[in-house]
């Protein structure tokens, strides 16, 4: 068997065992997150039980309520306690969906692992080994020893470049996403324009409910493919972990103020147009990484060029085919 074939299924196998690790790997990362997602859901089930609690006993009677009724104060702790509810719930409902999500991404992980077969791989690759330094042994050591070296940086070179390709596709998808969110709330923003300074009433009030029902929704859109972005770029070799943590961070301090905040005062413009405005930099963010990616996919293709050109060069003087 000549020396570049046996190269070309060396390569195919480290690549299905990096496939095989890569997939471990993200098992337990989407294991970790679906168990913090259930933690959420209990901690917010818990809170808003408590709360309803605290509500039957406001409907109760005692003097304090009775005074409280007569100076408004017991319907503004009334509304206070069923606007913290309304935003429990929505946290709920984003984490199952959350859960959900990951729980599918969890059974596509396992599918695909059931389909590699470590031993075998790892078997067959002591086989290709033992053949290689046999060659070794017949050719020139030193010429055969370099051709390694090259081959064994340009399998680790391309499966960088594999990587990357997946890590791009991921954050692209997640603008398109962010795209969709930000749209939904410009059409929010525009009830919410005419609902507050034009006075449109409940047909404007109720278009605009309707708008931030359907922005709840793209807002998990893009949460979901926002994890699955940052999970990609803990694959990639050589990445700043630094920034794209903050990014990560930018964008969980998002969804908190915009369930915090928004969707629990419909009537304040300003603050849909601060939402508007976090996620505008949590787009910049995802742009300026897929950049760095690109950079980076630039610059290893180059790399893997020149190893290209260097392995060739060593071909044609040594008697290795």
């Amino acid at each position: 068997m000549e020396w570049k074939q046996l190269q070309k299924e060396q390569e195919m196998i480290h690549a299905q065992l990096r496939t095989a690790s890569r997939l471990s790997e993200q098992k337990i990362l989407i294991e970790q997150q679906i168990e913090h997602e259930q933690q959420e859901i209990y901690k917010h089930s818990k809170e808003l039980n408590q709360i309803r609690l605290r509500l039957d006993k406001l409907e109760g009677f005692s003097f304090m309520n009775m005074i409280r009724t007569w100076t408004g104060q017991q319907d503004e702790l009334r509304e206070e306690k069923i606007d913290k509810a309304a935003i429990l719930e929505l946290k709920i409902n984003e984490a199952k969906k959350m859960d959900v999500d990951l729980t599918h991404d969890l059974g596509q992980i396992n599918t695909k692992l059931s389909q590699i077969n470590k031993q075998e791989l790892k078997g067959a690759l002591s086989q290709l080994n033992a053949k290689k330094k046999g060659y070794l042994q017949i050719h020139e050591p030193e010429q055969a020893k370099r051709l390694e070296q090259l081959a064994h940086e340009e399998m680790l070179t391309k499966q960088l470049i594999t990587e990357i390709k997946e890590a791009v596709d991921a954050g692209e998808a997640a603008l398109t996403k962010l795209g969709q969110a930000a749209e939904s709330l410009h059409s929010a923003n525009g009830y919410s324009t005419w609902d507050t300074f034009f006075g449109g009433g409940l047909i404007a009030t109720s278009l605009k409910h309707d708008a931030l029902d359907k922005t709840e929704n793209y807002l998990h859109n893009a949460q979901i493919t926002l994890q699955r972005f940052h999970n990609e770029l803990l694959d990639v070799h050589d990445i700043s972990t630094k920034s794209l943590q903050v990014e990560t961070d930018g964008f969980v301090k998002f969804a908190d103020y915009f369930f915090d905040d928004v969707f629990s005062a419909w009537s304040v413009h300003s603050k849909i147009s601060t939402a508007r405005e976090q996620v505008s930099r949590v787009q910049d963010d995802v742009h300026n990484t897929i950049l760095r990616l690109q950079d980076k996919h630039n610059k290893a293709d180059n790399y893997l060029q020149s190893l290209q050109k260097e392995k060739e060069a060593v071909f044609q003087n040594v008697d290795v085919k």
